[in-house]
């Protein structure tokens, strides 16, 4: 039964093929030749395109295995029903003309390959080819329905797309389009390098409506390569422009080199970043947004709109997102450890003059129940940035901070010689343990604590803004105790200086308030008004707190409550002199000492001890 079968088979195949060789014999005479081959190519491309049609180059025509002829040198100018379309140059055309072409002698193309074309278009659609009169079939939609060959084939090609301000060149295009006629339908795939990146695409269209003015065409679109991959589900608007809305689901496997890519300046040493986005977009002209979105960046997703916009040489980024938990400890990670090299492990300076913020502009709003900046964990916190022309204007509402609330705010100038930079801010109502312990496994100080600040820098460089820092903080403390044992302190001070916080600890001392303000200056912060009330006298302090050298030179003074007047008491005219405990060295392990007041006469106690009596009876 299968010989039979394969008898019958090939019986069959050897009488088609003989149909074909007599029909071929008595029709031959009729075959389309180079002429008119010509003829029909220059009139329908005219008629399509709209252009100015040359083909002048040499052919040659080929029978077997299919009906084709290649011609050398094909141009195509001036073109205007094709609206983003300028020209096209060819160093060969190649025509495959269908069967019946070998029977009717009218030439019938099949597919028009283009071998090493170079085409020149626009970002910006001529608006008469866009918009036809109130009578009129839309050109672009016209252009579907009129092509005169099913198939496009690019090979080797060069595109290049000219926008008001800018170009860019595609290389080594080789693509397909699968014209429907008949339908109006267009379907491409195929492969191009931009920027030195190789891309995959694929595009689906379907039959386009057309109402007044407005065609609108659903769209399937798939984009792959190293660095990105979209896929989009929507439908394409024509008007006086050209608008997708739809679905799309994009996938970048590295921001900063994404970026880079795009056209941004960015510093090589950025690690590393994985964005993901998914929702509903829209995309028009330099535009493209999400309206209702779920992001990812690095593990931290928010829900919510964004949109880029890249009309101007700076990109503008805006939206409004929402985070459960703002993560960015992978951020703030040490880097590698140097190598044991002298040389390599000198102190680098740290650069801060951030480039990126010169070729960005942000209007941006970040809602999240936990923020986490290390060492630092927020509760719900809410962020606004706004970056234009180099200036950047951050907000930051803190709604629980170390059982408190906060606000502060960052400006920073990179447009001035030295980076400006300003930061102003207040916490309510903090734990000043709990904040404290953020740095430093232990406190020194318990109770609830009010602060404000108002600080100002410039420079290139971490060092640079260290050295020119300026402004005020103040803090304010209520009903709290410090770690501190004054008595012991006072007590041991009297036979010689001591070293180090182990030697001032026993039990902590109580008080009423403290209070001070830190005014920056030269890398340190100086206060001459610190004073903490411990119930009957005061301990104030003045002195500089050296930021860049880790460092202490404080002078504290114990000074007594003036005492309850009585009727008819004379005021007194002067205070009694007091010594002050020394505080100098590095603020882990400082050293103390006590230098002595003047001696005067008027005063026959020694205030120390008279003063660690009155605080051991509290």
């Amino acid at each position: 039964m299968g010989q039979l079968t394969r008898f019958r088979i090939g019986l069959l195949s050897a009488l088609c093929l003989a149909l074909i060789i007599i029909g071929y014999l008595f029709v031959k005479p009729s075959i389309p030749n180079e002429n008119s081959i010509r003829a029909y190519l220059t009139q329908n491309l005219n008629k399509w395109t709209g252009a100015i049609v040359v083909i002048d180059g040499s052919s040659r025509l080929s029978y077997f295995p299919r009906l084709t002829m290649e011609i050398s040198n094909v141009r195509l100018t001036d073109i205007k029903h094709l609206a983003a379309l300028r020209e096209i140059r060819a160093k060969r055309m190649n025509v495959r003309l269908g069967l019946w072409s070998l029977f009717s002698g009218t030439p019938k193309v099949d597919r028009i390959t283009l071998i090493e074309p170079h085409v020149k278009s626009s970002s910006v659609a001529r608006v008469t080819a866009l918009n036809p009169g109130p009578n009129e079939v839309p050109a672009f939609m016209q252009a579907l329905t009129s092509a005169p060959f099913d198939q496009f084939v690019l090979e080797n090609g060069v595109v290049m797309v000219s926008g008001p301000d800018s170009s860019e060149e595609f290389t080594d295009v080789n693509a397909k389009l699968v014209l429907g006629s008949s339908s109006g339908t267009l379907s491409a795939r195929g492969t191009f390098n931009w920027r030195s990146q190789p891309l995959t695409f694929r595009y689906d269209g379907e039959a386009p409506s057309h109402v007044a003015k407005v065609v609108k065409i659903p769209v399937s679109v798939t984009l792959r390569g190293e660095l990105v991959s979209a896929d989009i589900d929507g439908e394409a608007t024509v008007t006086d422009g050209v608008r997708v809305n739809g679905n799309l689901d994009l996938m970048i496997q590295n921001l900063p080199r994404f970026a880079k890519w795009m056209g941004l300046l960015v510093p090589d040493d950025q690690k590393p970043g994985i964005f993901s986005a998914n929702g509903s977009f829209h995309w028009a002209g330099h535009r493209i947004g999400f309206d209702e979105g779920s992001f990812e960046l690095d593990g931290n997703k928010a829900l919510g709109a964004l949109a880029v916009e890249f009309i101007s040489p700076r990109p503008q980024i805006e939206g409004t997102l929402a985070l459960q938990k703002l993560d960015l400890t992978q951020y703030f990670k040490a880097g590698a450890e140097p190598e044991p090299d002298a040389k390599k492990t000198r102190s680098k300076s740290v650069d801060v003059d951030f480039p990126l913020l010169h070729h960005l502009n942000i209007d941006l709003r970040i809602s999240t129940t936990e923020l986490i900046v290390p060492p630092i964990t927020l509760g719900q916190s809410a962020i606004s940035f706004s970056l234009k022309s180099g200036k950047l204007m951050a907000d930051l509402a803190l709604f629980d901070i170390c059982g408190g609330n906060g606000n502060g705010r960052l400006a920073f100038d990179a447009t001035v010689p030295d980076s400006a930079i300003r930061v102003s801010g207040k916490l309510t109502e903090v734990s000043a343990k709990s904040c404290i312990e953020i740095f430093t496994p232990e406190s020194p100080l318990e109770g609830t604590a009010n602060l404000s600040a108002d600080v100002t820098s410039k420079g290139r460089t971490a060092k640079g803004l260290l050295h020119s820092l300026g402004g005020k903080v103040s803090v304010s403390m209520d009903a709290g105790q410090a770690d501190v044992d004054i008595v012991k302190l006072m007590s041991s001070l009297k036979t010689g200086p001591v070293k180090g916080w182990d030697a001032a600890r026993a039990s902590a001392t109580s008080f009423k308030t403290l209070k001070g303000d830190f005014f920056f200056r030269s890398g340190g912060a100086y206060t001459d008004s610190l004073k903490i009330d411990l119930g009957t006298t005061d301990l104030t302090g003045e002195g500089t707190i050296d930021l860049a050298g880790s460092a202490l030179d404080m002078r504290m003074k114990m000074i007594d409550h003036p005492p309850a007047k009585e009727t008819g008491e004379e005021e007194e005219t002067e205070p009694a002199p007091a010594d002050a405990i020394v505080i100098k060295g590095p603020w882990s392990q400082p050293s103390f000492s006590l230098e002595p007041a003047k001696s005067s006469t008027r005063f026959l106690s020694h205030p120390i001890a008279s003063r660690s009596a009155r605080l051991g009876n509290n």
